[in-house]
């Protein structure tokens, strides 16, 4: 059909019953708009033990199952190896990149549940812009706690590394988490460091405009993955890693590229996301609602 023009890449560890509610909420609210769903698995035992299956079938064709040859995890992009399709299709969101033929891709968590039309609404948002949703993980910026920037601001504020390192020293770390970018920062990080470390199209739900940003996106362009993690402190530390996204956003934003700020609360519920995995019962007990909302507004019974 001629108005599904837009595809879905959904990252998915674990939680099958929060992925089931993710996808089945989205197709009823926005599948109007929406052709193929990437359903990009990662190889590691916990998928192995909660199977899928029951999701993977309802779809149908309308699924492309992509499974990695491994798991990038949370581990800092190794530059070197993006000429191998194997290591890249392993990073997050980029075999879907690649491989779509549409003009839009809508990137999804495994753990929302859609209560309107989120894809519309970004779609109206997103004009002649290169892609679309909400910009800057600002609850985690001193910018943001300091009243010199906010959500979707990112063009506004523009601080040199010295003024950035001030930010960041001037928020008390036992009031605020507080990410260690600074301890022992890049060179990289020392000459640009804006947009922000925390600025990025935030990927629990966003739209992009393939035709504006993949010539410009790693392995056409310049611009590293969408769902690259960088480095941007000691290696051996891990304390200065940017959050997926947030590398690919800077280089777009270099490359002369612009974003649209749109807010989702009315379309999207987002859960608790990463941490879940290593909370065992707040894992479950958000598993349980989703089956509970599954059965109760969707009529479907995963088992």
């Amino acid at each position: 059909m001629k108005s599904r023009i837009v595809d879905v890449a959904i990252n998915v560890f674990g939680k099958p019953a929060q992925t089931a509610l993710a996808l089945v909420s989205l197709l009823a609210h926005s599948g109007r708009f929406i052709d193929k769903i990437y359903f990009c698995e990662e190889p590691d035992s916990l998928n192995a033990v909660f199977a899928h299956s029951d999701i993977l079938a309802a779809l149908g064709d309308r699924v492309i199952h992509h499974r990695p040859s491994f798991m990038n995890w949370r581990y800092a992009v190794d530059e070197a190896r993006l000429g191998d399709a194997a290591y890249r299709h392993a990073l997050r969101y980029q075999y879907a990149f690649e491989h779509t033929d549409k003009r839009y891709l809508l990137i999804i968590h495994n753990d929302c549940e859609f209560i309107g039309d989120a894809v519309g609404h970004l779609l109206a948002g997103l004009g002649s812009q290169a892609g679309a949703g909400e910009i800057g993980q600002c609850w985690l910026c001193p910018a943001k706690m300091l009243g010199r920037c906010g959500p979707g601001r990112y063009r506004d504020y523009r601080p040199d590394f010295a003024e950035l390192a001030a930010l960041y020293a001037a928020v008390d770390p036992s009031v605020v988490y507080r990410r260690k970018y600074l301890d022992e920062p890049t060179e990289a990080l020392c000459q640009r460091p804006w947009p922000l470390p925390e600025c990025r199209l935030n990927e629990f739900c966003c739209l992009l405009r393939l035709d504006a940003v993949r010539p410009d996106t790693c392995p056409t362009g310049p611009a590293r993955p969408f769902g690259a993690y960088v480095d941007v402190g000691n290696p051996e530390t891990g304390n200065g890693i940017l959050d997926i996204g947030v590398a690919w956003f800077g280089d777009m934003v270099h490359l002369g590229h612009s974003f649209a700020h749109v807010p989702l609360d009315a379309c999207v519920r987002h859960n608790i996301g990463h941490k879940a995995l290593f909370a065992p019962d707040e894992y479950v007990r958000c598993e349980e609602g989703a089956l509970a909302i599954l059965r109760d507004t969707y009529g479907r019974r995963i088992p």
